[in-house]
């Protein structure tokens, strides 16, 4: 590459993280265009490639996840009544599968304290039940999340994409699969949280494919127990140890989102 081509690219990327930022602001639209997903994606990437901070996997999570409330907030569900409320925590008892970086988030969140006080030890004895169950033996096996507390989400602010998909506008049918009755139904969520999440969810899972991490889904319980196994997991993981080597994975994905994926890496390597 020339050193006008260098200058060009730096000039490029340096133009796309100003919009990325603006939009971190205001929020993606429903629909986003594809300019507008890598260029908050390559805001993620920065922080992932961040020099010297040991913890810019959970960080890269956090701006994922508050581009998400930031487009749900500018762009609220107005014509869908959501179901959910404080204390109906169906959803909660369902397999769940995160990436490291919102692991590591939730990891940081429980040794500040802020998992309702519960101590790592806690956590991970919480978390024990769920490793190795498969999603179909989840149903109707009522294993809670091991942040659930009193029927709440002790990490709220802290919870991963998919938990922020995970929207009902029926809680009947909710109780359904939490009972183990009707398998078959198909609970009715909100389709303006499920995009709002899913774009944000686009933005860190491409910018983690630009940057060489592998984007396979873990099991939560698992990948939590894993992250919280030593004070440096997140740092060892960022040098390329497989720190979640033992934890099953859930790679299976719609096609449509892996291609996704696979623009936005692409973009952010050109």
């Amino acid at each position: 590459m020339s050193e006008v081509s260098r200058q060009q690219r730096r000039r490029e990327i340096r133009e796309r993280i100003k919009k990325g930022h603006q939009l971190l602001g205001q929020g993606l639209p429903l629909q986003p265009r594809a300019s507008e997903i890598v260029a908050v994606a390559q805001v993620v990437r920065a922080k992932l490639e961040e020099a010297g901070n040991a913890r810019r996997a959970g960080e890269a999570a956090e701006i994922a996840q508050s581009l998400a409330e930031r487009s749900l907030a500018a762009r609220p569900a107005t014509k869908q009544q959501i179901a959910c409320k404080r204390g109906c925590s169906y959803c909660c008892y369902s397999f769940v599968a995160i990436t490291p970086p919102e692991a590591f988030r939730l990891a940081a969140a429980v040794r500040s304290g802020e998992a309702g006080g519960m101590s790592v030890d806690a956590v991970r004895e919480r978390a024990r039940p769920l490793i190795g169950v498969s999603p179909k033996d989840r149903i109707g096996g009522k294993l809670a999340c091991p942040l659930l507390v009193d029927g709440a989400c002790s990490v709220y602010r802290f919870r991963p994409l998919v938990c922020r998909q995970a929207t009902s506008l029926d809680v009947a049918v909710c109780l359904d699969e939490f009972e183990g009755r009707n398998l078959n139904a198909r609970i009715p969520i909100s389709g303006v949280h499920m995009q709002h999440a899913g774009s944000a969810h686009i933005t860190l899972l491409g910018a983690m494919r630009a940057v060489g991490f592998s984007t396979d889904a873990l099991e939560f319980g698992a990948a939590l127990d894993a992250a919280l196994s030593e004070p440096d997991a997140e740092a060892r993981w960022l040098q390329g140890e497989d720190v979640f080597g033992q934890v099953p994975r859930q790679v299976t994905r719609e096609i449509q989102l892996e291609h996704a994926i696979t623009h936005v890496a692409s973009a952010l390597a050109a």
